[in-house]
């Protein structure tokens, strides 16, 4: 039996928690536009909450202001799951949006935010050093090098310590 790929290992790059409103509107079908609340993000896509279910494999324009940078970009995106908030509020809908031709200057965006939560020590102890290695190892070239010597920089710190026992 071939094990399952987890949804972390299918990544196409370092995810990382966000807290914005994103604007989305269904492709050519006429349906109105709604908001929505970017949960994390990565340069395959976005995992949003909203008050409405969201079809699976709809195609969807979303525009949102990308932090830190405060500019305001527009992307297409199709969904490729969507569940039921384990939340006891209100009724949310959880959605993960795959990005669909990504324009070269929204991916660099989002990769250099993505990277730069890496100088973040909360981010980096909550995601776990191996995990985010994991993802760091599926960048490109230059990116990779670029997180790891930001982590290089950052110390040895997060790093597992592996100590001896004592005679």
């Amino acid at each position: 039996m071939v094990p399952r790929a987890t949804a972390r290992s299918k990544r196409a790059g370092l995810r990382v928690p966000v807290n914005f409103q994103v604007r989305c509107e269904y492709s050519g079908n006429g349906k109105p536009t709604f908001m929505a609340r970017a949960v994390n993000m990565s340069t395959g896509g976005l995992f949003i909450t909203t008050s409405e279910p969201i079809e699976l494999k709809a195609r969807l324009v979303l525009e949102f202001l990308m932090p830190a940078t405060m500019n305001s970009i527009q992307v297409q995106g199709e969904s490729v799951w969507s569940r039921p908030s384990a939340s006891q509020e209100k009724q949310i809908q959880e959605t993960g949006i795959v990005f669909v031709n990504l324009k070269e200057s929204h991916l660099s965006l989002i990769r250099e935010y993505a990277l730069s939560k890496l100088y973040d020590d909360e981010f980096v102890e909550g995601e776990g050093i191996v995990q985010l290695l994991n993802d760091i190892r599926s960048l490109p070239p230059q990116w990779r090098l670029k997180a790891y010597n930001i982590l290089i920089k950052k110390g040895g710190r997060h790093l597992p310590s592996h100590q001896t026992p004592r005679s």
